[in-house]
């Protein structure tokens, strides 16, 4: 009869299990505790007032660590609205075409996430939040405003930058409402190139083009 081999003792040997096995673990209570901390500090201060060392001290993390999970405080900020773009992200890659394609890139970056299948719609639930909270509100107009769309109008320097992001962050959500809450027929007839093409001509205008205004129309000079 053949003897039974014994497995050798694992007793006194090194373990087998990686060091980082219980990582991811710790790294999804990490990510879990600093979007809290983050959640209670944009709603109770806002965006512009909160500060990613304010987020960590109050999650118990250093800094450096909300900035490698998250990468900035724009970043942050949609993690905590489960925005599905990086806001950063998206910054740099319409800069990249230069000015004259910013309207052609934010439509695609935009249409292209809102199409997605099996996404939730994001911008849908934090519109309707903002019916009932106040401080959904300020999150909207910060994620898009504040953090997208500012910053792309700013870097190419045009006449009244501020109305200019203003007008182009009203006409996405707008699109937005009219397309996928309202349900308006034309719009969710068009085809999408087409109605890419129709929202990039107008964004690019908002960023680019002159701005009429009722003081030019009385003749007296814009401010």
């Amino acid at each position: 009869m053949a003897a039974t081999k014994t497995p050798p003792s694992s007793a006194g040997l090194p373990s087998t299990q990686s060091p980082g096995a219980t990582r991811p673990r710790d790294g999804d209570a990490t990510r879990a505790t600093i979007l809290t901390a983050a959640r209670a500090a944009f709603d109770g201060k806002g965006y512009a007032q909160t500060s990613l060392r304010e987020i960590a001290r109050n999650a118990g993390v250093r800094p450096s660590l909300v900035v490698h999970f998250y990468g900035s405080k724009a970043g942050l900020l949609a993690a905590t609205v489960e925005w599905p773009f990086d806001p950063d992200t998206v910054v740099r890659e319409v800069l990249a075409m230069g000015p004259d394609h910013i309207g052609e890139r934010l439509a695609d970056v935009f249409l292209d996430t809102w199409e997605q299948e099996g996404r939730p719609n994001t911008a849908l639930t934090l519109l309707h939040a903002a019916c009932e909270r106040p401080e959904a509100v300020t999150l909207m107009r910060e994620l898009f405003t504040t953090c997208v769309i500012d910053p792309i109008v700013t870097a190419i320097a045009p006449e009244r930058a501020e109305l200019r992001a203003s007008l182009v962050a009203s006409h996405l959500l707008g699109l937005h409402v009219g397309r996928y809450l309202l349900n308006f027929d034309a719009i969710d007839r068009a085809e999408g190139d087409l109605l890419k093409q129709a929202v990039a001509s107008t964004i690019q205008h908002m960023c680019t083009g002159p701005l009429w205004s009722f003081d030019a129309a009385w003749g007296r000079s814009s401010p």
